[in-house]
């Protein structure tokens, strides 16, 4: 067994136990190593700062850790569901952004499941070539590979799939569910909490893969938005008043990815209009082709938007600027 699965096997029994103390023996024995290597391979998590105790009688506990994250610890607590990816994190301190990470791997023939998550990004992107505001602490940037089996004209389901799993996350984790502004928001009061954007590569008229590009304001502060925003975001401490755990909103995602890429996406496409904030409004929409008005009345097979215009035909929206009137 190499070291990181060794690890991350041990870190899913205690984290399974978590605050309650597991024989060292047990703990060997459901982790299929040997008692002896128990404690020196924990000691590095005990280090960086993982709140674990050896007891003198031999038992081992983990209490709740602080804000920190491991590799290890995001595979010990991802499991993968049936058909799902098995997932493969990659954590940085630092990069450009996690995307542009994401996208050379899948050039590279990674497999679906790789993640790559950092705790700031110096050029974090939204859609239409925006910025993505990727503060040092507080904030979740990440991004998934998948390599999806579905037609080009189907790409429009991840968004959907994607969002949907955000919102599972931030209920496992924070105990609300926030609105989904389509195409790609998490709204809370009408306040920015996170946002997704879809890359794809398309070959002969599929998928080849899709990078889900995700942030979530998580530990902000209004003082860590800057002012052209502050008055526009907000963040799962400011909404419950209490800090959370970043690997934990990175675990709730991952989890709520598996479940949703296992389901129909008729499932998905009913759980993202029961927490839609679009549908139902009369809406502003602007492309390239000009600004049109009507309703937004549902989603379409291919995860497509619907908007009746005023005119009383249908339109179906797959991209788009859109405000409610």
């Amino acid at each position: 067994m190499a070291d990181r699965e060794r690890d991350a096997a041990l870190l899913h029994v205690l984290f399974g136990s978590l605050e309650s103390w597991v024989g060292t023996s047990e703990l060997a024995r459901r982790a299929a190593v040997a008692p002896e290597d128990v404690a020196p391979a924990l000691a590095p998590y005990l280090r960086a700062g993982y709140p674990i105790e050896f007891h003198p009688q031999g038992r081992v506990r983990l209490d709740a850790p602080p804000d920190i994250w491991c590799a290890e610890e995001i595979m010990a607590r991802c499991p993968t569901g049936v058909g799902g990816p098995s997932w493969e994190p990659l954590l940085l301190a630092e990069t450009a952004s996690t995307s542009d990470v994401a996208r050379e791997q899948a050039g590279r023939n990674a497999r679906a499941g790789f993640v790559v998550a950092a705790t700031r990004q110096t050029r974090g992107r939204g859609r239409l070539g925006r910025t993505w505001e990727s503060p040092p602490a507080g904030g979740l940037y990440v991004s998934v590979l998948l390599r999806p089996d579905l037609a080009l004209r189907e790409a429009g389901r991840l968004t959907i799939l994607g969002s949907v799993a955000m919102a599972d996350a931030v209920e496992a984790v924070a105990g609300f569910r926030p609105q989904i502004k389509w195409p790609n928001d998490l709204v809370v009061e009408r306040r920015k909490l996170g946002g997704l954007l879809i890359e794809t590569e398309p070959r002969s008229g599929r998928l080849a893969w899709a990078v889900v590009g995700i942030g979530v304001n998580v530990n902000q502060q209004p003082e860590s938005f800057s002012p052209a925003v502050r008055d526009l975001a907000t963040s799962l401490q400011i909404v419950t008043g209490r800090a959370h755990r970043r690997a934990d909103m990175l675990v709730a995602l991952l989890n709520a990815l598996t479940a949703r890429l296992s389901q129909p996406f008729d499932e998905t496409r009913r759980a993202w209009a029961a927490s839609s904030l679009t549908l139902g409004q009369r809406v502003s929409l602007t492309t390239l082709r000009g600004t049109k008005q009507g309703q937004a009345f549902g989603l379409d097979p291919s995860g497509a938007l619907l908007l009746r215009l005023d005119s009383g035909e249908v339109e179906v929206v797959t991209a788009g600027d859109m405000q409610a009137c």
